[in-house]
């Protein structure tokens, strides 16, 4: 097969023609429905709260396929006599892999040392997920085909969760922690280049999804959403190049989401919008527990050889009096310390840098696969914003969406090696638009 050259943009993503999706990618694909199986869990179920083998089943699959997809590519390599030179998922991530065998390691102390059945084991072991999301779009042949069908299924279970937020409104809450998936979804439908009927119905109805969902994190997520939205993919798009006009729209911008900001709070305030609670009380009881621990130990913790839960009489929930901290984060700060916590930040920076510099900016705002990867984007910030006020790193499910969503952003930039100048990518788009035998419309579009 003829390898793609990375001559100009649309060739940034190394594509081999006609390749699809290979047998180890829909392996891997498999590992993705059987997570949406759990995390989803449309018949209330709640079959993986019981069943050990279901709720790790989607890792299961996962850590063998991974395998075999660097085994093969790797022999591909030898046999080819080429390998990648360039910066590989492995070295972007190393970060979170020694921050995830720190929580891992007090984790199996906990478990297997001190008796303790509820640990952070799972809290550490499914980071491991983000590398088996970047080595698969790394390693495949055609990277933009395994992000679009990811995007797809999870799109599938963004509009089940979103007709039963719709069906609940008003009612019980459904689906407060799996959120980061469904409102983001609107960066999926604004990014395109199709018709605006259909941009801005998707995108508006994903967004309504923030106020339907009725908790302040969907609030959070939503507000995040329509900043990402405006700042990193309109303004740019209304202004391409830096200058005064950019700077009054961003001015503009800010100025209205602003004044919208105080005129919520002011109607919240004076109980003319109907707010959740927010379970403040139960919440202050759990983040105070957590803020003892810290203060206890502020620069490493107790090196997470705790349990991961508190038990405690004066809440409950379904399974009982083991709560958890309700704040991935501050389980962070106060079982790990300062030094942990820089170290989960300077990992989320270093992806954040990748991806901003490699694939979110202006110049591939035109690609095929630019949708999809705003998505990715914004369901990672909305992932960070889940996880600081809920206990999601816990639940192997949702720690696997999590992680493999900011793994398929990073092999997406890391494959999308080629990044030319705004001016150069521009004139190579108005080459290919005057020449449509050298444009395909997908990634990778320039032969050899």
């Amino acid at each position: 097969m003829t390898m793609m050259a990375s001559a100009g943009p649309a060739a940034g993503l190394r594509t081999v023609r006609g390749a699809g999706l290979l047998w180890t990618e829909m392996w891997y694909l498999v590992a993705m429905l059987a997570c949406l199986y759990v995390a989803v869990d449309p018949l209330e179920l709640q079959q993986a709260a019981e069943d050990p083998i279901l709720k790790h089943l989607a890792l299961a699959i996962t850590l063998p396929a991974v395998a075999m997809t660097i085994l093969v590519s790797r022999v591909h390599a030898l046999w080819r006599k080429t390998e990648h030179v360039e910066l590989t998922p492995a070295a972007a991530l190393w970060p979170l892999f020694l921050l995830a065998a720190l929580i891992i390691a007090g984790g199996a102390y906990t478990r297997f040392v001190m008796g303790i059945q509820q640990t952070f084991v799972n809290f550490g072991l499914y980071m491991i997920a983000a590398y088996c999301a970047a080595a698969m779009v790394w390693r495949s042949w055609d990277p933009a085909a395994l992000v679009r069908a990811y995007v797809r299924m999870l799109l599938a279970a963004a509009f089940v969760m979103s007709a039963y937020l719709i069906a609940n409104y008003g009612g019980r809450q459904v689906y407060h922690e799996q959120i980061f998936i469904v409102i983001p979804m609107a960066a999926l439908f604004f990014a395109l280049r199709g018709p605006a009927l259909l941009r801005w119905t998707g995108c508006l109805y994903f967004l309504a999804m923030a106020w339907l969902s009725a908790k302040y994190t969907s609030y959070l997520i939503g507000a995040l959403t329509v900043a990402y939205l405006t700042f990193v993919i309109a303004v740019p798009r209304l202004t391409p190049e830096p200058g005064l006009h950019r700077t009054a729209l961003v001015y503009w911008f800010w100025l209205l989401g602003g004044l919208t900001t105080i005129v919520l709070i002011f109607l919240g305030v004076n109980g003319m919008l109907e707010l959740p609670t927010g379970n403040v009380d139960y919440r202050s009881h759990t983040y105070a527990l957590a803020w003892e621990r810290f203060l206890e130990s502020p620069l490493w913790g107790n090196h997470f050889a705790v349990e991961s839960v508190e038990k405690f009489s004066g809440y409950e929930i379904a399974v009982g009096n083991l709560l958890a901290t309700h704040s991935d984060v501050l389980d962070l700060l106060a079982n790990g310390g300062v030094l942990v916590v820089l170290l989960w930040l300077y990992a989320l920076a270093r992806i954040a840098r990748i991806a901003a510099s490699r694939l979110l900016a202006r110049e591939w705002f035109d690609q095929p696969w630019a949708p999809q990867a705003h998505a990715l984007a914004v369901m990672s910030l909305a992932g960070i914003v889940t996880y600081t006020f809920n206990p999601i790193l816990l639940q192997p499910a949702l720690a696997y969406l999590v992680w493999t969503n900011l793994g398929m952003l990073l092999g997406l930039a890391l494959r999308n090696t080629a990044a030319p100048s705004a001016p150069e990518a521009r004139a190579t788009e108005r080459r290919d638009r005057r020449d449509p035998a050298r444009y395909r419309g997908e990634p990778g579009g320039h032969r050899a």
